[in-house]
Parts: structure tokens; C-alpha cells; sequence
């Protein structure tokens, strides 16, 4: 017999006794939830509340089974009541804020997993939470300052070392994200971020037999992590593997439908294996998301160039480049176009100077791999 079952029939013998203490209660509904018995969960939810309505711990239970069968709209709707009644506990605010970001809504869950954090000794899982709100919502500066304010009072925290290797990546700090990441894997060497950050890091650096590695130890631990999942994208990108490539990063957005450049990366597969359609596709994702990302439109006009819609790819290039220059995609259009007109020395020279130096929208560079892989395209 397991723990948990002899803990159940120890219960059951205490509420023979006793059949209608709610702290027995609440014990005998949390166990069966994490049996997996779902009807004796909810069967001692309501003796419980029978005998104690409105019992907070047992809502709050209540919430946490309802997140587990994917009924989020009424797990949101359990906690934000006890919220509103006055409910500061801070399983009952982390468990809200988890619920929301669940369903994406970052900028309502970040004042409830603040709360929860402030009790990060109790639930060291609230400093993750927290500082994860604050990096979807684009607040690098301040998720930073979350966690090394946190970790200044609970070291002992790994999984948040891991988070601030990933926020000193995006706030390309690299040296301080490197140096981060390996300390979190000396000490903890299945951490899914911080191999991330150094999966990455090794990809910028072209040194595909150390980011491949990484990035599988990475998704190994953390099979929903939608970077390093785009990275392994990334990595057969420059194999020339388009289309491992394009099933990895598909895979990636189902976990991270808000990043941009994954979007990019995806577009990209498809301009590669010579396919516009779906590429545009793509495109209009990353488009609906920012509508003044250079490299987007740049996207467009290659996509428009390889339709033969020249006249709509000139505007889309002078669009890129007056938002950013040194857009990738804009120049390598621009250089396409030339080529259409006949100036193909010129186009040559803007060509090779981004194979040679040009960065992809995650901030990956182009190398020799990638213009091999280009070169299956057909423009």
C-alpha cells in the first residue's frame, strides 16, 4: 500500500470518529485529488461544505481541481470570488494568478503572483510565477529586479537563477546570462532555462554540436518550453533540415503564440522550402502582433518578390527599412529587387554582406549553413 493510500485509510477511520471536522475534511478532498480520483474529490468537497460552507481552503481546493480538468473560466471565477471577499492566503493568490496566465492574461495575474511572492519562504513557487508575469508583459527591467531582489533573500531558490540567466539573454547581457546559466548548471544540471540560455547562446555562436545538445536536454526537462523547442528550430534551420525545422517551431508556438520572432522563424521556413503562401500566412501572425516590426514587412516583400507582385514589394521594402535599416529581411529584398532590375552587381554585393553578417529576428545569425539553405529557395 502506497503512502498516500494508507494516509486515505486513516482518514476514513478518523471520520468514522469524526465525520464532520472540516480540517479531516479538507485532508480526505485534497488526497483524492491527487489519487486522481475525481468523484471522491468533489464528494468530499461537499461534506466539507456542508458542515463548514464556504470553507476558504476548501474553495480554494475547489479551484485547483477545477484548473486540473481544464475548466479554467471557473477556476478563475472560485478564487477571484474569495479575492473579492477579502482572501489575501497566498495559495489562494498564486493559484489566480497561475490561472490566469493560463489563459494568457498576464496583466491581471501580476498584482495577485506579487502577493503570492511576498510569501516566498511558504511558496518558493511564487517567485517564478511572478517574475514570469512580468516577462510576458515585456517588464525585462523589472522581472530582473524581482528576482536578484529575491534571490538576495532566498539563494537557495535555483529555478529562479535559471529565470534571470533567460532575462539577462533578452536584455543581451550575454556575459551575465552565460555566466548564470552555468552556475544554475553546476549546481542543478537538468534546469530547462538556464540550458536554454547557453542552447541559445552556443546557436548565436554557430556551434551547432554544443546548442543541439543542450537544447534536447532542455525540452527533455521542460516539454512545453516554447524557446528551447524554437531553438531546436533554429538548429535544423541551419542543418538544412526545413522541415524538422518548421514541425519544431510550429511546436514552439503552441507554447509562446506571442512571440514574434518565432512567427519570423516560421515564415522563414517556408520562404526557404519555396511555399509564399504559407509564409504570408505566417507573416500576418507576426504582423497582428506588432505592426511596426521592421522585419515583418520585410518578410512581406520577400514573399511578395517570390509572387512576382514587384511594384507591392518596393513599398514594403521602403516600409522596413524606414522602420529599421538594418532589417535582414528588408536589405535582402532590396537586393532581390535590384537584382530583378538588372543591377545584379550591386544585388550581389548587399547579398553576400548578409549571409556573411545578417541576424535573424531571434537575434541567431545567418551563416554559410543558412545560405546554403537559402539557395534551395526559389525566388
Amino acid at each position: 500500500m502506497t503512502e498516500l493510500n494508507q494516509r486515505l485509510s486513516q482518514l476514513q477511520a478518523y471520520l468514522a470518529a469524526d465525520p464532520a471536522n472540516p480540517h479531516l475534511l479538507l485532508e480526505l478532498a485534497d488526497l483524492h485529488m491527487q489519487a486522481g480520483g475525481q468523484h471522491e474529490h468533489e464528494a468530499a468537497l461537499q461534506r466539507l461544505f456542508a458542515v463548514a460552507p464556504g470553507h476558504a481552503g476548501g474553495r480554494i481546493l475547489q479551484g485547483v481541481g477545477l484548473m486540473r480538468q481544464g475548466r479554467l473560466d471557473e477556476a478563475v471565477a472560485v478564487f477571484q470570488a474569495l479575492r473579492d471577499d477579502g482572501g489575501e492566503d497566498p495559495a489562494l493568490c498564486y493559484n489566480l494568478a497561475y490561472a490566469l496566465m493560463l489563459q494568457g492574461r498576464y496583466e491581471e495575474a501580476e498584482p495577485h503572483a506579487a502577493m503570492a511572492a511576498k510569501s516566498l519562504a511558504l511558496l518558493p513557487q511564487a517567485g517564478p510565477l511572478h517574475v514570469r508575469a512580468l516577462h510576458f508583459l515585456g517588464l525585462l527591467k523589472d522581472a530582473v529586479l524581482v528576482a536578484e531582489s529575491a534571490l538576495q533573500r532566498h539563494p537557495e531558490h535555483l529555478s529562479l537563477y535559471g529565470l534571470l540567466a533567460m532575462l539577462y539573454l533578452d536584455q543581451e547581457n550575454l556575459a551575465a546570462a552565460e555566466r548564470v546559466a552555468h552556475q544554475v548548471l553546476e549546481l542543478a544540471p537538468a534546469d530547462p532555462d538556464a540550458a536554454t540560455v547557453l542552447g541559445m547562446l552556443a546557436l548565436s555562436k554557430q556551434d551547432l554540436s554544443i546548442a543541439g545538445p543542450l537544447l534536447r536536454q532542455a525540452c527533455a526537462s521542460k516539454p512545453n518550453s516554447g524557446r528551447a523547442q524554437m531553438g531546436l528550430g533554429l538548429v535544423s534551420m541551419l542543418e538544412g533540415q526545413l522541415d524538422e525545422a518548421e514541425s519544431k517551431v510550429v511546436q514552439a508556438l503552441r507554447a509562446i503564440p506571442g512571440h514574434v520572432g518565432s512567427w519570423h522563424v516560421l515564415a522563414w521556413c517556408r520562404i526557404l522550402s519555396n511555399r509564399p503562401t504559407e509564409a504570408k500566412e505566417a507573416l500576418q501572425e507576426a504582423l497582428r502582433l506588432d505592426r511596426n516590426f521592421a522585419d515583418t514587412h520585410g518578410g512581406f516583400a520577400i514573399v511578395e518578390i517570390m509572387e512576382g507582385h514587384l511594384q507591392e514589394a518596393q513599398q514594403s521594402v521602403r516600409r522596413t527599412l524606414g522602420l529599421n535599416p538594418e532589417s535582414f529581411p528588408g536589405q535582402y529584398a532590396q537586393s532581390l529587387l535590384l537584382q530583378s532590375a538588372g543591377r545584379a552587381e550591386q544585388a550581389k554585393a548587399i547579398h553576400d554582406q548578409l549571409l556573411n553578417s545578417a541576424v535573424l529576428p531571434d537575434g541567431t545569425k545567418l551563416n554559410e549553413a543558412v545560405a546554403r539553405a537559402m539557395a534551395l529557395a526559389s525566388f
